[in-house]
């Protein structure tokens, strides 16, 4: 008897345990595709979807569209898509409150964030965008709503995936299809309250950079995909570069297969299996005697 209640109460154990999940790889592909193959690193996006992955780049030609279609972008979006990969199109928003950078014009307005957005899908057919900068307080809200109705409007098939970096306050959600709610260092990802803290996980993503090794890597993998995270990045790239988006991390592929590796059979699934067994098996054992 004194087994059979241990067993019980293992089985209640494993019924609260997390299940790991499938996870897209969403990327800041903010590195130039080189006509040169060997300098191209959206060749090996392109691979990761030809593994099956499921990946979408952000391009970023010169933060935004550009001024005009580039040939260079046209090929290697065009290879990439064919197979199987997304693109987003970056789109910067300046926090909705006008606090855009030293590096772009001090303000941003609806018009010209939907405008950016009718670019891409003019000049390269992209299928959705990044809309970063996203601001988190409520007096921004107007702004994104505005934003995010145009674009549904205009591309009724696209992916909105937003970037606060942070968890945004109520009514943002509903705003995007993938809310980027983290973007920070490995030790902020690993020891944070942000996975803590989900709510709706499969609509959340997280940009981790600092990632300095490929334990590392497969350590924040497994976290996401326990979690039920919908999105993922992970670079070894870090912010002492300047920019840890401007290249794929050293260990892309290995973190291609830790994405696309089969979701395990449910742990609690096997020992239920297995309790039910010894539950019958008990059961008859008390019939014979």
């Amino acid at each position: 008897m004194k087994r059979l209640k241990t067993l019980i109460a293992a089985l209640a154990l494993a019924s609260t345990a997390p299940i790991a999940s499938a996870i897209e790889i969403i990327v800041p592909a903010y590195f130039y595709p080189s006509w040169m193959p060997e300098h191209n690193e959206w060749h090996q996006l392109t691979w990761a979807a030809q593994q099956g992955a499921d990946v979408a780049a952000i391009m970023n030609p010169g933060n935004g569209p550009g001024a005009a279609s580039n040939s260079d972008y046209v090929t290697s979006v065009s290879a990439f898509r064919a197979a199987g990969g997304k693109v987003l199109g970056y789109v910067y928003t300046c926090y909705g409150i006008n606090l855009c950078t030293s590096e772009v014009p001090a303000t941003r307005s609806t018009s010209e964030v939907v405008a950016d957005a009718q670019k891409y899908a003019n000049w390269y057919g992209v299928d959705g965008v990044f809309l970063d900068e996203m601001a988190t307080q409520p007096s921004a809200l107007p702004f994104y709503q505005t934003v995010s109705d145009s674009l549904r409007a205009a591309h009724p098939g696209w992916d909105i995936v937003g970037n606060p970096g942070v968890t945004p306050m109520a009514g943002y959600a509903a705003l995007a299809d993938t809310m980027m709610s983290f973007e920070g260092s490995y030790a902020s990802f690993i020891n944070g309250p942000f996975l803590s803290g989900l709510t709706n996980a499969a609509a959340t993503g997280a940009i981790v950079h600092s990632v300095a090794t490929v334990e590392q890597m497969h350590e924040v993998m497994d976290l996401a995909r326990q979690a039920g995270l919908g999105a993922i990045y992970i670079t070894d790239g870090t912010m002492a570069s300047g920019n840890p988006y401007l290249h794929l991390p050293s260990y892309w592929a290995a973190e291609v297969a830790a994405a696309t590796a089969p979701v395990p059979e449910p742990a609690q699934a096997a020992l239920l299996a297995a309790g039910l067994g010894v539950l019958a098996l008990a059961r008859r054992r008390r019939r014979v005697a």
